[in-house]
């Protein structure tokens, strides 16, 4: 694992400090979960643009999602 540093603005190390206080956890396990969210985050952005711009992909009509889940 590797250890890095960042510069925060007050408020936001603050809001940090805050939430860290509050869940009972430290502020780099904070920092790492938020980090780690942002990468999963655009891990599937990525993988849903790829199915959106696949050549093959199927399409299913609002209409379709409605009845299939019976909405």
């Amino acid at each position: 694992m590797r250890v890095t540093s960042i510069k925060l603005q007050d408020d936001t190390m603050a809001w940090v400090e805050k939430l860290a206080n509050v869940k009972g956890i430290t502020t780099k396990k904070i920092l790492s979960d938020l980090i780690e969210e942002a990468r999963q985050d655009n891990e599937d952005y990525e993988e849903a643009m790829e199915v959106i711009h696949a050549k093959n992909r199927e399409y299913v009509s609002a209409e379709q999602i409605k009845s299939r889940f019976g909405l």
